[in-house]
């Protein structure tokens, strides 16, 4: 009976022993994190940028044509 327990039990273990392998592996080292910064901080300027003031202008798209040219596009 205890075996039959394990048996039921050890696909469940083993991914989560692959799982805790994975995630550790993935964790960046140390020695890579970004510096604490202490003390004040200060907001940004509300000046606007230096040079003139660009409006982008859009331009629609139609969905279908761009599907129809990702189909092609073999």
């Amino acid at each position: 009976m205890p075996f039959r327990l394990l048996a039921r039990a050890a696909p469940f273990l083993l991914g989560a022993v692959a799982a805790a392998i994975w995630l550790r592996r993935r964790r960046p080292p140390e020695g890579t994190a970004l510096p604490l910064r202490t003390g004040p901080v200060s907001p940004p300027p509300l000046e606007a940028p230096p040079g003139p003031a660009r409006q982008f202008e859009r331009t629609p798209v139609d969905i279908v044509t761009v599907v129809d040219d990702l189909l092609g596009a073999r």
